[in-house]
């Protein structure tokens, strides 16, 4: 599906700079991730199908190479902050059951919960049913002491005619943002709009973001996480990688990053960098020239004789470009850290598939339900994604972390640029 991005930066900085920065008194400070957290999150579609794309994860994973941050993904398409969805062929009070006793059973350190899609088709009549219920849960999960962060709604998204008009659903939609907003400044928790940021992203030409109007696509999931992450840390710009480095002085300015080992050489300069942090995984289906939020990464070289010169990455040839234009910066959109946070975001991934089916098998039915007695004694089996799930983590744990690699700047031959 093709987007029309623009210059998406501009877009993307003006709604996190209006939309969920308004109305922050009495809020909770910046989130801060910390070492052994247990994140569950817990949700209708928006949160079930998060763990197909693995976006908020892999940023957040990303961020916080230092620390040990577990995610579990316990959403349920269509469900209600009553689990009803997951009910099966019990009666509604088994489904609130389920998602009691799946939720206390991780003892999360923190919470994330995205509801209220589902509930706002019930219109303005359905709220007050909607926040009882969602404080119910709130209640009983209230004993893990969890630090609590509460989604809204996305807005409908206006895909055009011959799809329904969303004008009403929207109304309906910003009434459940309202009263979720309000609940979460009852309870001090932290609290992200991703009603606003949705419905103004058409404004600004980031669109579409989803395939029907309210589920997501794999951009939508992308853009979210980059919402959510950017909200709890209140941060208003990602902070630039910039490396800048003087052929002539072996001088180095280096933020975000470590620059080591500067050498000039005959035919340009060769150093070594390592990454503080690794990139944001890149936007599906987007040309990475056209998005600057999150992904600006800087590289300044002076000291240059005159001529081209090409940008090698371990041997691998990523950019080139003129010593003027080095001196100035030039904005790098691959390279091996990128490929790392994709393989990371892919181990994640397979990571939430295999937790997936170890919380929620396709033939509960057989194996736990009333129809256990024909297959029930293969319920044995379900244990044995653990460890194939420890697999997945162990392997999330090395490809978070950043490694060294070796840049080389080396003056191309006249036949070179001619090409």
């Amino acid at each position: 599906m093709k987007h029309t991005l623009g210059r998406i930066f501009l877009g993307l900085a003006a709604v996190a700079a209006v939309a969920p920065g308004a109305a922050r008194a009495a809020e909770p400070p910046p989130f801060a991730w910390k070492d052994g957290d247990r994140v569950v999150l817990i949700g209708d579609t928006l949160v079930e199908r998060d763990q197909k794309y693995g976006y908020l994860e892999t940023i957040v994973t990303a961020q916080n190479p230092d620390k040990s941050i577990v995610f579990r993904n316990l959403g349920w398409s269509g469900d209600t902050v009553l689990g009803l969805s997951r009910a099966g062929f019990g009666k509604p009070p088994e489904g609130f059951q389920h998602l009691k006793d799946h939720v206390l059973a991780l003892k999360p350190t923190v919470l994330i919960v995205g509801y209220g899609m589902t509930a706002s088709f019930d219109g303005e009549a359905g709220l007050p049913t909607f926040v009882s219920n969602l404080n119910t849960l709130l209640d009983t999960l209230a004993p893990l002491k969890a630090r609590l962060v509460l989604l809204s709604p996305i807005a409908h998204e206006d895909l055009g005619r011959p799809l329904p008009d969303p004008a009403k659903h929207n109304r309906d939609l910003a009434r459940y943002r309202d009263a979720i907003k309000k609940v979460a400044g009852e309870r001090s928790a932290w609290f992200i709009d991703l009603y606003e940021p949705t419905l103004s992203a058409r404004d600004y030409g980031i669109n579409p973001l989803t395939d029907n109007g309210i589920h997501p696509t794999a951009f939508g999931h992308w853009y979210l996480a980059t919402v959510i992450d950017m909200d709890l840390r209140r941060a208003r710009k990602e902070a630039v990688r910039n490396i800048r480095v003087d052929r002539k002085t072996s001088d180095v300015r280096a933020a975000g990053a470590k620059v080591e080992g500067v050498e000039s050489t005959p035919n340009g300069v060769r150093f070594r960098v390592t990454d503080a942090t690794l990139p944001i995984p890149a936007a599906p289906g987007v040309e990475p020239d056209a998005i600057v939020w999150g992904a600006k990464r800087v590289l300044t070289v002076t000291g240059l004789d005159r001529g081209s010169y090409g940008l090698a990455v371990d041997g691998k040839k990523l950019a080139a470009s003129d010593a003027g234009i080095w001196s100035k910066g030039v904005r790098l959109t691959a390279g091996p850290e990128f490929d790392q946070v994709e393989a990371l975001r892919q181990a994640i991934n397979a990571k939430n598939e295999l937790y997936f089916y170890r919380w929620r098998p396709q033939n509960e039915t057989y194996l736990f339900g009333f129809r256990k007695y024909e297959q029930g004694n293969n319920a044995r089996e379900i244990p044995l994604f653990d460890p194939l799930v420890e697999e997945r983590e162990k392997e999330i744990a090395k490809l978070k972390v950043a490694v060294p690699h070796l840049y080389e700047l080396t003056r191309e031959k006249e036949s070179e640029v001619s090409r």
